[in-house]
């Protein structure tokens, strides 16, 4: 039995063109032939930019898994400059900036992590991705 919602016999879809762009119509499609109001314009635009976010957050958090760097923070800093309350990604560009010995940055970054999630004090402590920062007393005062 075949999951599609027409009987098929053959290989080739035999629906007319109408037929078969109706499959796709519904709620879970985001675009429609109807015309939207502008604001309703703007909100669907502003809930994909939030996915879009969240898609380049999983990027940069998978590049950072597989070691490349770069690569990991450009998406990230993608990811957090779409949805800035995204603690996750703060937290890891922090790491990757913290690794490359950039103190700054990588305070600036890992401070915007704890203020929008406080646990990440604690996870910042334990981690070896900040043993080059053990020690100062900027890092010191910021995870206490």
């Amino acid at each position: 039995m075949f999951p599609y919602p027409y009987e098929r016999r053959s290989g080739r879809d035999r629906r007319s063109g109408a037929d078969r762009r109706k499959i796709g119509e519904g709620e879970s499609y985001p675009f429609s032939d109807e015309e939207m109001d502008a604001e309703e314009s703007e909100e669907k635009a502003a809930q994909m930019r939030l996915h879009l976010g969240d898609l380049w957050n999983h990027k940069g958090k998978e590049l950072f898994r597989t070691h490349r760097y770069p690569e990991a923070k450009e998406a990230l800093l993608k990811a957090v400059e779409i949805k800035p309350e995204l603690a996750d990604a703060w937290y890891v560009i922090a790491c990757i900036e913290s690794m490359k010995s950039e103190k700054e940055g990588a305070l600036s970054k890992l401070r915007k992590a704890i203020e929008l999630e406080p646990g990440y004090k604690e996870k910042a402590r334990t981690q070896s991705y900040f043993k080059k920062l053990k020690g100062d007393v900027d890092f010191e005062r910021l995870i206490q």
